[in-house]
């Protein structure tokens, strides 16, 4: 009887104590699987931060050359809109009115050049920070004299962004 007790005691101890560590052996493992799960949130955090703070340094440093270099910008097109012109344009093609038609400043351009200038304007950007250097005369007189000019693409808050500026070379 001590014996069938004594073997009984021995086999529940024995027993309790393989329960306890699969126990701690089963809390260590999901402890280790959400330590796993959070840093991998953690990552995609951090690469959806890393990648929002690149996509809003490249906007300001397009609005920045924009705003800096502003005096030579002839016109801009963001997005499908219609083109706007900026005061130098009105100064190189000697215009006294203000243009209202959608479409009206392109009578201000030689015809030879206008074509050439809004298939650049209409091309979609193949990469951003695409520059196109132009020669366009800002009269429809033979005579007139080119400007050079350079357009600038940019994809800006996900559109395109075009920049018809004189160039300084």
């Amino acid at each position: 009887m001590i014996q069938f007790l004594d073997f009984t005691f021995v086999t529940v101890i024995s027993i309790a104590i393989i329960e306890k560590l699969q126990r701690t052996i089963y809390a260590r493992q999901m402890v280790l699987k959400i330590m796993a799960s959070r840093q991998k949130i953690s990552l995609y955090r951090e690469n959806d931060r890393l990648y929002f703070s690149k996509k809003n340094n490249e906007a300001w440093a397009i609005l920045e050359e924009m705003l800096t270099q502003f005096d030579d910008i002839i016109l801009l097109r963001f997005g499908n809109a219609d083109v706007k012109l900026e005061p130098l344009f009105m100064a190189l093609t000697l215009c006294k009115q203000p243009i209202l038609a959608a479409d009206e400043w392109q009578l201000f351009i030689h015809p030879d050049d206008l074509e050439s200038l809004l298939e650049r304007l209409n091309q979609p950007i193949e990469k951003s920070n695409d520059v196109h250097k132009l020669q366009i005369r800002f009269s429809s007189e033979p005579q007139a004299m080119p400007h050079e000019v350079v357009i600038e693409s940019f994809v800006f808050l996900g559109k395109p962004l075009k920049i018809l500026r004189l160039s300084h070379d």
